[in-house]
């Protein structure tokens, strides 16, 4: 490797005193990378620490403190009574890196290089849509999945939290069992037994920290490379990002009013290893699959040996009459894995889901679970436990039942009042949001992006296809909106349908 000999007459450097970053920090960091693009080339000597401290205007120590560290590291070689120069033997990184001090460290270790190779299926990944955007800290009418946080017993849980804590065992406190707490898992199997139709006892029942875990754990399990799954079209994108992570191939299966088509999924995929549904509310367009349709999906699932995953989202939450029977229910194969989550009927702050597993596969996810840590905290779960067992899960859901019927017909009357003609909402039983077919030639995605400018969240229906879009239509969340709050959302988002009609189309393709 050619040295140099000469001498840096300056590091042409700039330090930012207003930032919390402390300023030996900044110099570290801007002298290290010069070195490694090759700014400062092997074995040049820099200027001395006086130097550098009368040109940053620092104080001499701040530049020995930096320099030390540079040397410690072995990016630079101190001679003694002499001077400081680059290391002789470094090796100078690749790639087009911005050589601006000032930026960021993570700018300036940028590389354009193509990286480490990835699988087919994380390579998939980069064009699956996340779901709606998150636009600022605090939730915006009509923002998808938000529950009604001004209505949970935030007292109630602080208190039973506090309460747990302060009689945490040892047993707590070391990590816990890795399929969940028993008392917890013991709750869950009484709770979804009495209030889903599910049958299972504790020993079925795993703690996760949320649905997508679930869906990751379950998928890892059941597929081999390249197996087809059902997927519903549209549907949720965190069940396609689960497929393609465990190696999956996702299969598109058309959602009606019936709910997934089953004849469809026999055509396309036969032999499909796995097949994720939601039956008693699917989502985003809150249909509820048929019970013809369900007996066909298990006859499938038993004659092929295949798993149906149940996503059971939102399910409790039906603002008349008693919710739906699960699928699991029905279940005599034992085909069936459901799957469910406490974020969204308490606060999607609490990661905790679970699954219940047919008898069959017990013992391979207790195996699978026996080398992993506990799946959530143990005294979050500890403290559900409680809440569950005392009743209070209970009455929080049929208050939320009652509210969320409350919402949802305030949003269809702002919807008529404001978007007529423009929307046509669909039927909302359960769950606490609502689909509209957008009128066309209106674009979903130019409207969801004018909305997100005036300061509403819709999502665009385009974004839950897998296969070819067949509807345009808006996704609108009402759980954590007030009634009363309803017909400001509404207004502006027709201020965003104008300015969707007016503005023309992008050129470049639709905004993703």
């Amino acid at each position: 490797m050619k040295t140099s000999t000469g001498v840096a007459s300056s590091l042409l450097l700039r330090l930012d005193s207003r930032s919390p970053t402390p300023l030996h920090e900044q110099l570290f960091e801007g002298i290290r990378a010069r070195i490694l693009t090759g700014a400062l080339a092997p074995g040049l000597r820099l200027p001395s620490s006086r130097q550098l401290a009368t040109e940053l205007d620092v104080a001499r120590s701040t530049v020995l403190q930096a320099m030390d560290a540079l040397t410690a590291e072995g990016y630079l070689v101190a001679q003694a009574g002499s001077c400081t120069r680059v290391a002789p033997e470094l090796p100078i990184l690749s790639g087009d890196r911005s050589r601006e001090p000032g930026l960021p460290a993570a700018a300036r270790v940028s590389i354009s290089g193509r990286g480490p190779r990835l699988a087919a299926s994380a390579r998939a990944l980069k064009s699956t849509p996340v779901g709606a955007p998150r636009l600022g800290a605090a939730p915006r009418a009509f923002r998808p999945g938000v529950p009604a946080l001004d209505l949970f017993p935030t007292a109630l849980w602080a208190r039973t939290v506090s309460r747990v804590h302060a009689r945490a065992s040892t047993g707590l406190l070391d990590g816990g069992d890795p399929s969940g707490q028993a008392p917890l898992r013991e709750a869950i199997a009484t709770h979804v037994s009495v209030s889903r139709g599910v049958r299972c006892s504790s020993e079925q029942v795993f703690i996760t920290a949320g649905t997508q875990q679930a869906f990751d754990e379950v998928l890892r399990l059941a597929l081999n490379p390249g197996d087809p799954v059902w997927v519903e079209d549209p549907g949720y994108p965190g069940v396609r990002r689960a497929v393609l992570a465990a190696g999956g191939r996702p299969v598109p299966i058309p959602v009606d009013a019936d709910g997934l088509d089953v004849g469809a999924g026999l055509t396309r995929a036969p032999r499909a290893r796995v097949a994720v549904v939601a039956p008693s509310h699917q989502y985003p367009l809150g249909v509820t699959l048929s019970l013809a349709r369900r007996m066909a999906l298990l006859q499938w699932a038993e004659r092929t040996r295949s798993l149906i995953i149940e996503d059971d989202y939102d399910s409790e939450f039906r603002h008349r009459g008693r919710p739906f029977t699960a699928l699991q229910g029905l279940d005599d194969a034992g085909c069936v894995v459901y799957v469910g989550t406490f974020s969204k009927s308490m606060f999607p702050g609490l990661r905790l889901g679970f699954l219940v597993v047919p008898p069959s596969l017990v013992d391979v996810f207790s195996v699978a679970r026996a080398a992993a840590s506990a799946p959530a905290s143990t005294l979050e779960q500890a403290a559900l436990a409680v809440f569950l067992a005392e009743g209070h899960f209970a009455r929080h859901l049929r208050r939320m039942r009652a509210a969320y019927r409350e919402r949802g017909e305030a949003l269809l009357e702002a919807l008529h009042a404001d978007c007529s003609g423009v929307l046509m909402p669909r039927p909302c039983d359960t769950g606490m949001q609502v689909c509209a077919s957008l009128a066309a030639p209106l674009s979903d995605l130019r409207v969801r992006d004018e909305a997100a400018r005036l300061g509403v969240e819709v999502a665009a229906l385009s974004d839950y296809f897998l296969g070819r879009r067949r509807e345009s239509g808006l996704i609108f969340g009402f759980g954590g909106v007030r009634p009363d709050d309803m017909r400001a959302g509404t207004r502006t988002l027709a201020r965003a349908v104008e300015a969707a009609r007016l503005r023309p189309p992008q050129l470049k393709g639709r905004t993703r």
